[in-house]
């Protein structure tokens, strides 16, 4: 018979460790603050996975003042008011624990801490071991033979633990955890407010604890306590001592009682966890969730689902296909990278609840040629007439390729609509649950985690074709979700008439890859490593020894411990060098500087220099990236794989590593610069009229700026006010503050606020727009862009006032960066079909920020230009006009 063992969960104290610990997961899409619910629901799974325990129950701290609290009125009199966004989650994990039919113990006048202490007492009586599941150590006084106690490590990972048994104690404090209460009656406690004996610390009160065993021992032999001093400060405080031993001693004698019957795990309707956690968007969580012991009344969805393995069900399939109306597909593979990616197997689905698995390269099992599928399914797959359902289609569509099949009509991607409405789990997993309510296998059920993961390859044929059959059709399925809300929030157009089209003109842009100039990496290589050792050998000479440059813990030692310099934040390694660091540091003594250039020397070296030849597709001898429409929260493009979009421009070296991005044969590479768009989307959004008169009449906007906030004649301005204008003309947009403006300029914080203020007294159109923008966001929980892209900001209405403003930043520059994310796609879409009508054999390389990249042949060079010149400023009709810089080389860097 199995063994019973309890698990106790310490409420309040897990809430606010969990709170504390996941600022990150604070708030759902409606604005619900989650964090400490998802924090304790983690957690709690964490434990019943990995310590399997048979029984398991809840305590809460009574909101009513407690015996300490009558005894000591300043007992945690200190703590502040818990935030509201705290307060609030309370009922939700309550919810939460009586969803799972965990049972709860919460009396009046106690603490959670002492129903622990006598549930513990309790099933120890019973022979029952006990887990304390809590983020409090005050409950290490309860270990013993039965109890341990489980909480997360100080300043780790929250999901990082430590089980606590009688010797762990032993090795923390030296003591037996009996004595704690005493511990903390000689040296107090500040969190609590317990006030301990004054002049008592951790040294002194282990010492007299390890001579003496207790308080009361202390004190019946108090004339054996040396030095003299401590006798003499013990005999003054002994009512102090006494108390705070009281205090710190959790009670285990209280008027409750232990129900075993009801804390079985896996006594609950696993149906009503499902909802909640969909509710709360907790997908993640729901492949942790125990067995339930009650089965959830539902019946399961009927599915027919199929492999077609033969010739004759093959047949049979293209058939179906054949009349069908739109196809919802997926590819299972050997790889994430989908330019190295072979097929496994092929999922196809036109119906609800209806999907066909077409295995072509698993180890084993009966299957078909992929040549023959490929032959069989080519036409249909390529046919423009029949709509495709995909979710990360450009994926699929990019493993097709590799195949020869051109996947045509990719008319609903799930992934690029979810993103869209502004979801934050963008998984086909996660979405189903979310839209549907349908749990996913996940993928690895199938192959594994780690070290133990294996290719899909690998997996047997039937298990695929469950798993992939269901990808398919949940596919088909959130189509009709996804596209309704998209319609609802007035989003289809920029879906349908933006993002879909782009979908094919990005692949085109990853398959054309851009042309690498080796032998200039190989040359910039050796000269920045030698440059390199240059600076090492001078940071040794400046700091007069040496020592591992790249070890953060050494050279923290030299800055901090031998310099002398101001020292950092500190890390669980030491003191922090990160950049921020050294930055403001800079000027404090000369190695600052030489360590400076040496990490940025480092950083090109290893980031591009040295990376981007092992990146060349050996089959084109080019480089490709990877384009993401589904990253950024403002609409940009991201890329990666590498990222092209982040070569720093601002340094020689950074412009050298452009110039060995090269156009092949005769051919130049043009790049289409839109100039200041995001200043003319923050005139046209504002409409502020000086912004527009500036633009309308072609106005250099900086100096334009520093003329009218100076007070002087553009003549007069000079280079320093000019700079001091582009500053606050582009920080504007990211919400920037005097302190911001002092950091990044040489004005002081008076002068920085006064230019601010200044700026705003002239452009009072822009002020009003984003106070504007701000209050929309508060009311609406969301800002847009001109074409009606969303941001999703909950937190604009938080109570935490940093939480807040970060939040209202956000707010100010999304609705700018979105129009200009959307400009650019636009420009993008209407090019590549411009290229195409017209049979032109020049290609679209990159897209940069504000900047398209273009390989054209010399023949179609000024045809190009006269085309770029053509869409580029056009592509959306704005207030001001939108300008275009072109130039054009043999190199990324030197262009004319």
């Amino acid at each position: 018979m199995e063994k019973p063992l309890l698990l106790l969960l310490d409420g309040h104290a897990l809430i606010h460790r969990a709170f504390h610990a996941l600022p990150s997961l604070s708030v759902s899409k409606s604005g619900e603050p989650t964090g400490a619910v998802y924090g304790f629901a983690s957690m709690a799974l964490k434990v019943v996975n990995e310590l399997k325990p048979t029984h398991w129950a809840a305590a809460f701290d009574s909101p009513a003042p407690t015996f300490r609290h009558l005894e000591f009125e300043a007992y945690k009199a200190q703590r502040p008011r818990a935030p509201e966004e705290l307060t609030t989650q309370f009922r939700r994990v309550k919810e939460l624990v009586c969803t799972f039919n965990i049972p709860i113990y919460e009396v009046e006048g106690y603490e959670a801490d002492d129903i622990l202490g006598t549930l513990c007492r309790q099933a120890s009586e019973g022979g029952i071991a006990t887990i304390i599941v809590s983020g409090d150590a005050d409950t290490l006084q309860l270990v013993s033979p039965y109890v341990s106690v489980l909480t997360p490590r100080p300043g780790r990972p929250f999901s990082d633990t430590i089980l606590y048994d009688e010797e762990m104690v032993q090795q923390r404090y030296g003591l037996e955890p009996r004595q704690l209460p005493d511990f903390k009656g000689l040296k107090g406690d500040p969190s609590d407010n317990i006030p301990g004996v004054p002049g008592i610390g951790d040294k002194n009160a282990a010492r007299l604890l390890q001579q003496f065993g207790s308080i009361e021992e202390i004190y019946s032999r108090l004339d054996e306590v040396e030095p003299a001093k401590i006798q003499q400060i013990l005999r003054a405080n002994e009512h102090l001592a006494r108390q705070s031993k009281r205090l710190a001693t959790i009670v285990t004698e209280m008027p409750i009682t232990l129900d075993l019957a009801r804390c079985q795990v896996g006594g609950y309707e696993r149906e009503k966890v499902v909802e909640l956690f969909r509710e709360l968007e907790f997908s993640t969580l729901l492949p942790k969730l125990p067995q339930a012991v009650v089965k959830p009344q539902f019946s399961e969805a009927v599915t027919d689902y199929r492999i077609m393995d033969t010739s004759e069900s093959l047949n049979e399939l293209i058939a179906t296909l054949s009349a069908a109306k739109s196809l919802a597909i997926d590819t299972e593979t050997t790889s994430r990278e989908a330019r190295q990616a072979e097929l496994v197997g092929i999922s196809l689905s036109t119906a609800p609840g209806k999907a066909w698995y077409i295995p072509v390269g698993h180890k084993w099992g009966t299957q078909l040629p992929l040549s023959q599928v490929i032959a069989r399914l080519k036409p249909i797959l390529q046919d423009a007439a029949l709509p495709k359902i995909a979710h990360n289609g450009k994926y699929d569509m990019t493993v097709l390729a590799n195949y020869g099949v051109g996947l045509s009509n990719l008319s609903f991607d799930t992934m690029v609509a979810a993103h869209l409405l502004g979801e934050k789990a963008l998984g086909l997993k996660p979405l189903a649950f979310g839209k549907l309510g349908i749990e996913m296998t996940p993928i690895t059920a199938l192959i594994g985690s780690g070290a133990k993961q294996r290719p899909m390859s690998d997996v047997d044929i039937a298990q695929v074709a469950t798993y992939a059959c269901a990808d398919a059709d949940v596919c088909l399925k959130l189509k009709g979700v996804l596209q309704r809300e998209l319609e609802e929030q007035g989003l289809w157009t920029l879906f349908n008439e933006v993002e879909m089209p782009l979908i094919p003109v990005l692949l085109r842009m990853e398959q054309n890859g851009i042309a690498l100039d080796t032998a200039l990496l190989r040359a910039m290589s050796q000269s920045l490593g030698q440059e390199m050792a240059r600076l090492e050998a001078d940071v040794y000479n400046c700091v007069g020894h040496r020592f591992n440059i790249d070890s953060p813990q050494q050279l923290s030692a030299i800055l901090f411990d031998e310099l002398k310099l101001p020292s950092a934040r500190r890390t669980k390694k030491g003191y922090s060098t990160d950049a921020a660091v050294l930055e403001k540091l800079k000027g404090s003594h000369p190695v600052i500087e030489l360590l400076l250039d040496y990490r940025q020397l480092m950083k090109l070296k290893s980031t591009y220099i040295d990376a981007l030849p092992a990146l060349i597709d050996p089959r084109d001898g080019r480089v490709h990236t990877n384009f993401n429409q589904t990253v950024t929260a403002t609409g940009r493009l991201s890329s990666s794989e590498p990222n092209l979009q982040n070569i720093p421009i601002r340094t020689e070296e950074g412009r050298r590593i452009r110039q060995a991005f090269i156009a092949e044969g005769d051919s130049l590479l043009l790049s289409a610069d839109y100039s200041q768009v995001e200043l003319r989307v923050l005139a046209h959004l504002s409409q502020d009229p000086a912004l527009l008169s500036a633009f309308a009449h072609d106005e250099d906007i900086h100096t334009t700026t520093a003329s009218q906030v100076f007070g002087i004649p553009p003549s007069k301005v000079s280079p320093q006010m000019r700079r001091v204008a582009k500053t606050v003309n582009f920080g504007v947009i990211y919400g920037m503050s005097d302190y911001g403006l002092e950091q990044a300029t040489e004005l002081s914080r008076e002068e920085a606020a006064q230019f601010i203020k200044a700026y705003f007294e002239r452009y009072s159109g822009v002020k009003a727009y984003l106070e504007e923008t701000k209050r929309q966001a508060r009311e609406r929980g969301y800002v847009q862009s001109a074409l009606g892209r969303r941001r999703y900001i909950p937190e604009v209405n938080s109570f935490n006032k940093q939480v807040r403003e970060a939040a209202e930043r956000m707010a100010i520059n999304m609705p700018v960066q979105g129009t200009a994310a959307d400009i650019i796609k636009i420009a993008m879409l209407k090019l590549q079909q411009e290229m195409d009508g017209q049979g032109l054999r020049s290609k679209l390389l990159l897209q940069v920020h504000d900047e398209l990249l273009f390989e054209v042949p010399q023949d179609e060079l000024e045809e190009m230009k006269g085309l770029v010149l053509r869409i580029m400023p056009n592509a959306l009709l704005l207030s001001v006009p939108l300008k275009v810089e072109l130039k054009a080389g043999k190199n990324w860097s030197q262009m004319g």
